[in-house]
């Protein structure tokens, strides 16, 4: 099996999640070719140490805390394992959703090929849940203004477009984004809700 040479795989920490049986030492021995730090469990813990680049894990239900908890958030690439005569596993699969699959028995020919797409895979997963941590940090803030400005209406009796100014202008004077001056004030309504500005 020969290695694109654009591609460096020395760096890589792989842990395998799969038995010491026929397969899962053909797994090893072919990641160490290619000169990735290996590292075998089994049976797995139910998390994984942050500093894994790379998840080979059993689609079994023995792996199950450990599939979910690492496709779950944005941690390693995962590379699912499975038997296709197996109906449990084929299930398990639909519920884990790796970012690549192998299956037993293992192909050499096809580890490579999974290991890219993986990594390609969790690389666009990482930057997807960053676009939603934004997008759900955008709408808090816009929920914050909104209640910021609902309280101003009320304690100085005064329109909307009035109220948004006055945030605005308190955010400029203070450079800091409009969301934490709002965030003060809905706070403070909070703390003295019976206190007049």
């Amino acid at each position: 099996m020969s290695v694109p040479s654009h591609i460096d795989f020395r760096q890589l920490h792989v842990v395998i999640a799969h038995p010491r049986d026929h397969d899962g030492e053909l797994l090893i021995r072919h990641l160490q070719r290619l000169g990735c730090r290996v590292e075998s469990v089994w049976p797995p813990e139910r998390s994984l140490a942050a500093e894994v680049d790379v998840l080979f894990c059993l689609v079994d239900p023995a792996a199950r805390a450990l599939l979910d908890a690492a496709t779950a958030q944005a941690g390693p690439a995962v590379v699912g394992i499975i038997d296709p005569r197996q109906a449990a596993s084929l299930r398990l699969l639909h519920e884990a959703t790796p970012h690549a699959v192998i299956n037993r028995p293992f192909d050499p020919a096809t580890l490579i090929p999974n290991l890219v797409v993986a990594r390609n895979n969790q690389r666009y997963q990482r930057r997807q849940l960053g676009k939603v941590a934004k997008l759900e940090e955008t709408l808090r803030s816009y929920r914050k203004v909104e209640q910021a400005k609902v309280i101003l209406m009320e304690r100085r009796k005064i329109g909307e477009p009035e109220a948004y100014t006055f945030l605005r202008e308190q955010a400029m004077r203070r450079r800091v984004p409009i969301s934490v001056i709002a965030a003060v004030v809905v706070d403070s309504n909070e703390v003295l809700p019976g206190d007049k500005e």
